[in-house]
């Protein structure tokens, strides 16, 4: 084992990281104990009635200022969605779309990035599946699949399935080179690598797993020079600035800004605990944070290879992040000896056996070699 890496936020800082080694940030992160109080910080705002709508109003605004400092673009682009699937249905819905319009995705995509497109066989719209080979999407064969009605090309920056790790700038290039917008999902890159927003078009992240978050919020990012005239398919009293109340019901105007795609309220209590959690990243710094996970990575990769397992994650650094992904046929097996040794990794809606490792800010060598040391004794 190499010399020791330690964490970059102290273990002591979460909740149920004594004696564990939690290498789950890919599918769910441990606790910060400071969310309490974030939480508690919410249940005062909401007590003050009326003011409650403003404090909440500047809390919306803080973790949209924070998002946009961690993925390099403007807070007025940025805003909270329900979920991920919820941000992608958005755009699905939003764009008009015409008979032989067609829309590239990979097939070691999350579901969500797939199945709404679907929505549009009756209108001719066709979804272009691009096929990984040994467990890596090719730049060349994406680009085989587009032509000159290629709408959209709906993409995670990291795989959650591979864990492979997109060139996002050669990407953004390669779409940018026709009519279609790049739709980027960065929800196992947020908070663990860095993202730089402004070269997609539209970005979704979910918050509860690398940001630290929690469910019920989501980062939606649009592109405003490429975007800005996208309006949101559906609408609540929270799209508007401005509506003619009873006196003219039917009138209103859009909000000028991402949030007009937040139809009600945001889930407050979900981003007041993301507000505190990007502190958090933020003061550690995405540099830091990557350097360290893809240090943690590489040892992972490195003792999981050796044991003689399928790799599906690319062993060079820029081709991945903090997930390192395997093939077994014996996933429930694997993960519930793992888990007696008190070393929890994930396998779930993988869909043909592969095993998830991650590692990030929290964890240190100590815990890889805990599961390497426990892998070792079922591989």
């Amino acid at each position: 084992m190499d010399t020791m890496t330690r964490s970059l936020i102290p273990k002591s800082e979460f909740v149920g990281l004594e004696n564990t080694a939690n290498l789950c940030a890919g599918g769910e992160t441990p606790m910060l104990k400071s969310h309490a109080g974030a939480i508690e910080q919410f249940m005062l705002d909401k007590s003050t009635g009326e003011r409650a709508r403003h404090l909440e109003a500047q809390k919306i605004a803080s973790a949209c200022a924070k998002c946009a400092e961690l993925f390099s673009v403007s807070p007025d682009e940025i805003t909270f969605l329900s979920s991920v699937s919820e941000g992608m249905n958005n755009i699905a819905y939003g764009l008009d779309w015409k008979t032989g319009d067609n829309v590239v995705v990979v097939d070691v995509e999350f579901p969500s990035g797939i199945f709404p497109w679907t929505r549009f066989h009756g209108k001719g719209v066709e979804v272009r599946v691009v096929r990984h080979v040994n467990w890596f999407i090719e730049l060349d064969d994406i680009a085989n699949l587009m032509d000159h009605r290629t709408r959209i090309v709906a993409i995670r920056h990291v795989s959650m399935y591979t864990g492979q790790r997109i060139d996002l700038g050669a990407l953004s290039q390669l779409v940018r080179s026709t009519n279609a917008l790049l739709l980027l999902d960065a929800t196992h890159a947020a908070g663990v690598v860095d993202v730089d927003a402004g070269l997609a078009d539209i970005m979704v992240s979910s918050c509860y797993k690398w940001l630290l978050g929690v469910h019920g919020t989501a980062v939606f990012y649009l592109n405003r020079e490429r975007m800005g005239d996208l309006d949101p398919p559906f609408l609540g009293w929270n799209s508007t600035h401005a509506h003619g109340g009873w006196s003219d019901p039917l009138s209103f105007e859009l909000q000028r800004t991402v949030h007009r795609f937040q139809p009600g309220n945001h889930a407050y209590l979900a981003v007041y605990i993301l507000d505190n959690a990007l502190d958090r990243l933020l003061q550690t710094g995405i540099g830091k944070i990557e350097h360290h996970a893809l240090e943690l990575s590489r040892l992972a990769y490195e003792g999981v290879s050796e044991m003689g397992f399928e790799m599906m994650t690319p062993e060079s650094a820029p081709l991945r992040a903090g997930n390192v992904c395997f093939v077994t046929d014996r996933l429930e097996l694997v993960r519930n000896r793992l888990e007696q040794d008190d070393v929890l990794i994930w396998g779930a809606y993988a869909g043909f056996g592969r095993l998830r490792i991650s590692t990030h800010l929290y964890n240190d060598s100590e815990d890889v070699e805990r599961c390497l040391t426990a892998l070792r004794k079922v591989a």
